[in-house]
């Protein structure tokens, strides 16, 4: 079981419905300040755009491309399995299609290849016998392969967006805006928005033009690629979003129009999330699972009959993917909460990165089964399995969460990785099986020092917390509107480096609460609880937080910090809420408002009488439990955390025994209990906080005799 809540850190309060002074507030977050960047950054399609001739060597690799056009010379293309990879190829090799090129392009299989050009894939690369070869998001890694290439007299191309080593490859040209001599303004375009760069440069070098719907597809691919690829949704990324988005109301790319008509629904909104979660899903499974044969279909083609057969093995791979990813996520759980798993990996004694590792698990789900991860235990995470091509190694997928930088925690430790690729969000890895061990230690090491260093910098909350929820304003009831979703709109597209905004409304009163999907999620039907109340009702929905339904009953009185989005039924569109997080309003006592407090007063020695006189509470009632409260506490805890580790906020379990058993307990009496069970030998007990526990049940079948804990004894010797 799950059970905490956040610290929240509030920007602004309002206590008036200004829509306008809202935005205005959201725009100074993101440090849009003066009147030419809040115009650059409001516009329609977008304010900011870069010369491609501002990459070192642009101008190199367009004299080559065009060389090796006018002699009538094979291209070959070489992309990724991903959603980038795939995209950039299609912008490059729809190009040269168009200029009646000969063109050829390869894309590796995940399993029987490995991610970039590998030696795997080097005698395939070789019998296209191609005079240009193109690299489009892969490349800048492999060096040895690269020499090997242009050993056999063919020309090389790096196109890349990931993070360069020391070294750069030897290619004839490298095309990234992160090698140390970078001079192009902007250093995150994904892999397809580096590709639009150089379709741009040749079209304005004017020697084989671009036309306007080679163009416009381009444009389409690159913003898919943008949203699906996990960088920074600002500067350029954000104009080439909105110049896709304005191309996509009536697509120029086949496979785009046909994709949009089997997949937006009627009324629903063309933007970052229905990209995200309906679109680049399919286009990964391929690739996933698979080769991304279908995807590439499905932009390559102008056959309609073709692109609607590929759209639709496309939804079948990605049905297929989710009960594989469902599987491993599943197992991946289980493993982390196993109370067998080596003591010094257990959640209550790491502070880094969560490390899984399943033999026989899909190398296609790793990245995706990390991120859920990653949300589900709000750590970062990595997951393992075998690697299919080096049955010594171990290959990987990361996920980070909250601001850890987990590219540069790899880069650190990188001794203990074969080898590693990627960015600050999500990362590739490949380890020996004998090392695994070591790489844990080490980034366990590494994300310790990390810690004390922060702290012995400065001490104070850090950004980089992840228990801090950042949130952008507090509103007031009449304030959460479809009208205030609308005008807050104006600052998509969301993504990293421009998140959707998160707003808190304070004391509300639930009029309704209802389990969804087998428990797994809560709606709730809120209602203003002011003195003035305003009329009406907010609808908010809570996933993944299906234990507070043994949390919050109707008429409890709660603060919510949410995002606002929209539900559309049957071509109706209202506003609905998604909860980040929600804490109880408890009645104004110290023993709930100031657990805290009391639980620090009670670590440091201070007798039981002194803290209740400052509490103002009864000493019996309030702070030493009795047998209903052990018997409760133990009943709530065997009926919903048996199995497994659970992490949890001891007032939010407070309020779960309370509502189960009808057994009023106070948040000091249940982590008096929990003290107790952990001496009696019941439990296994971790504090990671004043508040906040990590548990599991130990296989005790002996009886045991809660009076003999030291706790027990402590407690009552007060009578």
């Amino acid at each position: 079981m799950l059970l905490t809540s956040k610290r929240w850190h509030t920007s602004e309060s309002f206590d008036h419905k200004d829509t306008d002074a809202l935005v205005d507030v959201l725009l100074k977050s993101r440090n849009i300040n003066t009147p030419e960047d809040r115009k650059s950054f409001l516009q329609d399609d977008g304010g900011i755009w870069h010369d491609p001739f501002l990459f070192v060597d642009m101008d190199k690799a367009v004299d080559i491309i065009v060389n090796t056009i006018e002699a009538n010379q094979k291209i070959l293309v070489y992309g990724d399995y991903d959603c980038d990879g795939v995209t950039a190829t299609t912008i490059l090799v729809r190009y040269f299609r168009s200029h009646g090129c000969d063109v050829d392009y390869i894309v590796p299989h995940r399993a029987e290849h490995g991610y970039g050009l590998t030696e795997n894939i080097l005698s395939k690369v070789l019998e296209a016998k191609p005079a240009l070869l193109i690299t489009v998001d892969c490349g800048i890694t492999n060096f040895d392969t690269i020499t090997k290439i242009k050993e056999s007299g063919i020309k090389i191309i790096v196109s890349d967006h990931h993070n360069v080593k020391e070294t750069l490859p030897d290619a004839d040209v490298v095309i990234c805006a992160k090698r140390e001599d970078n001079t192009y303004p902007f250093k995150d375009l994904c892999g397809a928005g580096v590709a639009l760069k150089i379709v741009e440069a040749l079209g304005r070098d004017g020697r084989f033009k671009l036309t306007s719907n080679i163009w416009r597809q381009s444009i389409e691919l690159a913003g898919i690629a943008t949203i699906a690829d996990l960088v920074s949704v600002v500067d350029e990324n954000r104009t080439i979003i909105k110049k896709a988005f304005k191309s996509m109301s009536d697509p120029a790319n086949l496979g785009v129009r046909i994709m949009n008509s089997m997949l937006l629904e009627n009324g629903k909104r063309l933007d970052e999330t229905f990209i995200s979660f309906n679109f680049v899903p399919r286009i990964n499974a391929a690739g996933r699972l698979y080769d991304s044969s279908d995807a590439l279909k499905l932009f390559l083609s102008d056959d309609e009959r073709m692109v609607k057969e590929a759209a639709d093995d496309l939804g079948k791979q990605n049905d297929e993917r989710k009960k594989i990813e469902a599987d491993v996520f599943a197992e991946a759980v289980r493993q982390v909460e196993d109370v067998r798993r080596p003591e010094e990996w257990l959640l209550t004694n790491t502070c880094g990165p969560i490390v899984v590792y399943g033999s026989n698990w899909h190398q296609g789900v790793l990245g995706i089964v990390a991120g859920k991860l990653a949300q589900y235990f709000r750590r970062s995470a990595i997951v393992f399995t075998d690697d299919s091509i080096e049955p010594n190694n171990v290959k990987g997928s990361g996920r980070a969460f909250g601001e850890y930088d987990l590219y540069g925690a790899l880069t650190e430790i990188q001794e203990s990785c074969v080898n590693f690729g990627g960015h600050k969000k999500a990362a590739g890895l490949v380890v020996s099986k004998k090392g695994l061990r070591d790489f844990m230690v080490a980034l366990e090491e590494n994300a310790r020092q990390h810690i004390k260093d922060e702290a012995d910098e400065e001490e104070k909350e850090s950004e980089d917390d992840e228990n801090l929820l950042e949130i952008n304003a507090c509103i007031p009831f009449e304030q959460v509107t479809f009208e205030t979703y609308e005008r807050v709109n104006v600052l998509k597209p969301f993504g990293i480096g421009n998140k959707k905004p998160i707003f808190s409304t304070k004391n509300l009163i639930i009029t309704e609460m209802a389990s969804m999907s087998n428990g797994a999620h809560i709606r709730i039907e809120l209602a203003d609880g002011r003195e003035n109340p305003q009329p009406g009702t907010i609808s908010a929905v809570g996933f993944g937080m299906g234990q507070y339904s043994g949390v919050l009953k109707v008429g409890d009185r709660v603060n919510i910090a949410y995002t606002m989005n929209e539900y559309t039924y049957r071509g109706n569109t209202t506003l609905s809420l998604y909860i980040e997080d929600i804490i109880p309003v408890y009645e104004n006592s110290f023993m709930w408002n100031k657990a805290d407090t009391a639980e620090k007063l009670y670590g440091s020695g201070l007798e039981l009488e002194q803290i209740s006189k400052l509490a103002k509470s009864d000493l019996k009632t309030a702070f030493i439990p009795g047998q209903n409260h052990y018997t409760a506490c133990f009943k709530t805890l065997d009926g919903n955390c048996k199995e497994g580790i659970s992490t949890v906020d001891v007032d939010l379990l407070s309020k779960m025994i309370t509502i189960k058993t009808g057994v009023e307990i106070t948040p000091f009496q249940t982590k008096r209990c929990l003290e107790v069970f952990s001496e009696a030998g019941l439990m296994k007990l971790g504090n990671i906080g004043a508040l906040r526990v990590c548990f599991s049940f130990l296989n005790n079948t002996g009886k045991v005799q809660l009076s003999n804990s030291k706790t027990y004894m402590r407690l009552n010797a007060y009578g």
